[in-house]
């Protein structure tokens, strides 16, 4: 079984259940691994930006709880699977130095960048953007993931996937787009930072079979071009989804050619054979 590495919790607001359900399903499911990474919300920000920015996740305080309650359950639970503590963290081009010290405070095991919005073309979630061309959204969105993947902040680039689930794919910029997927996987591999495999992009693959291409393999295919690392992750959100449909995307991947995923402790990367 792989390692789970996409984890929220009901700290972020928006999750569901108790933290230690989150690890008792993993621990039933046979997991060498799990790894809570839930949002931190953006209170690092300047009090104008604060203003404007659609937010979800952590506040200082209440990432001080969420530190403090995942340790005391890596102690408890340390004999039957290693639990790994990280972040989700939205990845702000130009707010690096407001963030770095906030992610200094704890001994993190990995850090994940995401984009949820793009501040160019507004403060709100992208799936909300509706006045610019799609073709402009996909753009700045690779763009900010590849400044993400350089930036050092991070150990894996959580859901490259997220613009294509929300975001109309740009038919008529198809070969521009998949070079942008290949381009920001490039500058990860580059970088020393995976690319995290969504089983949610999986999931929405399966779900979307056309006659154009598939991002999520050519996502794969830059991986393996690349030799890009990956790490692995159900993005759950309840307990139940602990893990959700891990075997299936793995044997899949696996028959793609990538046969290993990157583990961390202390941001120290080890590997995985799938």
């Amino acid at each position: 079984m792989a390692a789970d590495y996409h984890i929220h919790t009901p700290y972020c607001g928006h999750a569901s259940g108790k933290t230690i359900e989150y690890v008792e399903r993993a621990v039933s499911l046979g997991l060498p691994e799990i790894g809570f990474s839930d949002h931190l919300g953006r209170y690092y920000l300047t009090r104008s930006q604060r203003k404007r920015y659609w937010d979800w996740g952590m506040s200082e305080q209440t990432l001080s709880r969420y530190y403090t309650e995942l340790t005391d359950l890596r102690e408890a639970f340390a004999s039957r699977i290693r639990v790994r503590i990280g972040l989700e963290v939205d990845f702000i081009e130009g707010a690096e130095s407001f963030l770095a010290p906030v992610l200094a405070l704890y001994p993190f095991d990995f850090l994940l960048g995401s984009i949820h919005c793009i501040p160019a073309l507004g403060w709100q979630h992208l799936a909300k953007i509706t006045s610019a061309d799609p073709v402009d959204i996909y753009q700045e969105y690779f763009s900010a993931a590849r400044a993400a993947a350089r930036s050092g902040l991070f150990q894996s680039i959580a859901h490259l996937d997220f613009i294509w689930r929300y975001v109309p794919w740009p038919e008529t910029r198809s070969d521009k787009t998949i070079g942008d997927i290949a381009s920001v996987v490039r500058a990860a591999a580059d970088s020393g930072t995976c690319i995290e495999l969504n089983v949610n992009a999986f999931i929405w693959a399966a779900s979307h079979k056309t006659d154009g291409p598939d991002p999520f393999d050519e996502m794969l295919d830059a991986v393996i071009e690349h030799r890009a690392s990956v790490t692995i992750g159900s993005d759950a959100h309840t307990p139940a989804a602990v893990g959700k449909q891990l075997d299936d995307m793995v044997a899949y991947v696996k028959h793609r050619g990538i046969t290993r995923q990157t583990v961390f402790e202390n941001a120290v990367p080890s590997t995985l054979q799938l």
